[in-house]
């Protein structure tokens, strides 16, 4: 039997809540919060994500360097950087104001700037003498200053003074609604029903018959697809086209010139060869049906996904699996987003970040290979939640980073086969997670928390540690679905299941 050792600081706090605490934290000089706060996220995202927050805040921060699309709360807002939320330091936000800020008085009475009568006041000609935000609108018939919703034309009127608030809504002028979304576009193609406002996509689902590019807040073109079927039998007409699909994966990455999805079939006993390198794309990845996962398996001594050069890969629903001698999915100066996926049983390890972002959730990593590390960040900002970590045995680790990265693991399994540490790195931040380094619980070959811990981390029901049940917390903006599509509790700290899977 092989025996081990783990790692989980934990914090309790409130009644049947555990939480792991961190093991240290090296800050990141390109994350915003350390770095020029508002003005980092307006360089590397303009308007789509303008407000530097804490991913401990705002879980859709992770993996963007802290960036978000709408203001956070003062505690959670960070404008000026350095490690300062907007209660310590706000001097830069006023820096260019000089020593007033500029406006002019408003007067809602006379022109001696009394505050009027009740009666008696001059009916109104035109907007310019409503000045009450509430009643903007000057109703010609009655000389009386109202909201959108008394004008014939509602929605012509909110236009007319502001195109980007096109919509008439409960008497105000509002960006949009559920069923009025002409306003939404480009980077904010999503209309908030709780405020009326256009924002960017945070998941694919967001896009309809597309796929959402979490970096931007945009979602693709839904006519850039190519399809993929390693069944397909007529492969030299091939044109990546649902009657016509690619036989390879690498002919359909060739074809891809604007950001695109990529639908893989699934097909018994196939699995797709895949030495696939992403340079200056942006591709998603996705399954073409529901049911078992496409599996990729990249040749011997080789990586089977690369990521390098600025690509971005969206890949969900789609698995790595029995890379010989090889790599699982290497990110080399590029950008990941790994949904609902299974890295596992690759001989030299799930997966490498050496500069570059990764955001892993919802994702078997691992297997049983032996002397190797399920995931290894050498540099780069690594995010992961909701995932299954299962290391070999020996000298084998589940996580292993360099102090010069920066990585959270939050709602988390930790577990390793072997003796060694399953957690070799003074840059991360473990939240939420069971980490067996610190636990009672110990896992080993003849453990049967997991239907097969080779390469299946699905848990056992009645088998795994009761502890997995409630030990991870849901935040709001974490994935609303398991591996499988099951759906999690979404109430902001909710307790929840460790891991990737619900059982």
């Amino acid at each position: 039997m092989l025996h081990r050792h783990t790692l989980i600081l934990s914090l309790g706090f409130g009644v049947g809540l555990l939480a792991s605490a961190c093991v240290s934290l090296v800050p990141n000089d390109s994350h915003c919060r350390h770095a020029q706060g508002d003005q980092t996220c307006a360089e590397r995202y303009g308007d789509a994500r303008p407000f530097c927050t804490a991913a401990t805040c705002d879980a859709s921060s992770e993996g963007t360097y802290g960036c978000v699309a709408e203001r956070p709360s003062d505690d959670c807002y960070y404008p000026c950087g350095g490690d300062n939320d907007v209660t310590v330091d706000n001097g830069c936000r006023f820096a260019d104001d000089g020593d007033g800020d500029g406006d002019e008085p408003t007067h809602n009475g006379d022109e001696n700037g009394d505050p009027g009568d009740e009666e008696g006041d001059a009916p109104c000609l035109d907007a310019g003498d409503c000045a009450d935000d509430s009643a903007p609108f000057c109703d010609l018939d009655t000389g009386v200053c109202v909201g959108c919703g008394s004008m014939s034309d509602a929605d012509g009127a909110c236009a007319g003074v502001d195109p980007a608030l096109p919509v008439c809504h409960a008497d105000v002028c509002v960006a949009c609604t559920p069923d009025k979304t002409q306003a939404c576009a480009e980077t904010a193609p999503i209309c908030d029903v709780a405020t009326n406002a256009c924002v960017g996509c945070n998941d694919h689902d967001q896009c309809s018959d597309s796929a959402c590019n979490l970096a931007t807040g945009s979602c693709f073109d839904p006519a850039a697809v190519f399809y993929v079927d390693g069944g397909n039998k007529e492969c030299e007409a091939a044109d990546g086209t649902q009657s016509k699909p690619f036989c390879t994966l690498a002919e359909a990455i060739d074809a891809v010139t604007v950001p695109s999805r990529i639908l893989i079939s699934t097909v018994d006993e196939i699995h797709y060869e895949a030495e696939v390198v992403i340079a200056d794309k942006t591709i998603a990845l996705f399954a073409a049906n529901d049911g078992p996962a496409p599996v990729l398996e990249g040749p011997e001594d080789k990586v089977a996904v690369a990521v390098t050069s600025s690509g971005q890969l969206y890949m969900r629903g789609v698995d790595i699996v029995r890379t010989e001698n090889g790599l699982g999915l290497e990110i080399n100066d590029g950008h990941a987003w790994v949904q609902q996926s299974r890295i596992v049983k690759n001989e030299r390890g799930g997966i490498r970040v050496d500069g570059g972002t990764l955001r892993l959730e919802h994702s078997f990593v691992g297997g049983d290979a032996d002397d190797v590390n399920a995931i290894e960040v050498l540099d780069g900002e690594v995010s992961i939640i909701y995932t299954t970590i299962v290391a070999g045995g020996d000298d084998s680790h589940a996580f292993v980073c360099e102090t010069s990265s920066e990585s959270t693991i939050r709602n988390s399994i930790i577990v390793s086969l072997g003796d060694s540490a399953e957690v070799m790195c003074d840059a991360v931040e473990i939240i939420d997670s069971f980490n067996e380094a610190d636990s009672a619980e110990k896992f080993d070959d003849n453990s049967d928390w997991f239907e097969d811990w080779r390469d299946d981390f699905h848990l056992v029901p009645g088998k795994y540690p009761a502890i997995l049940e409630t030990l991870a917390i849901w935040r709001t903006g974490d994935p609303q679905k398991d591996i499988d599509g099951d759906p999690r509790p979404t109430a902001d700290g909710t307790q929840d299941f460790a891991g990737a899977d619900l059982p």
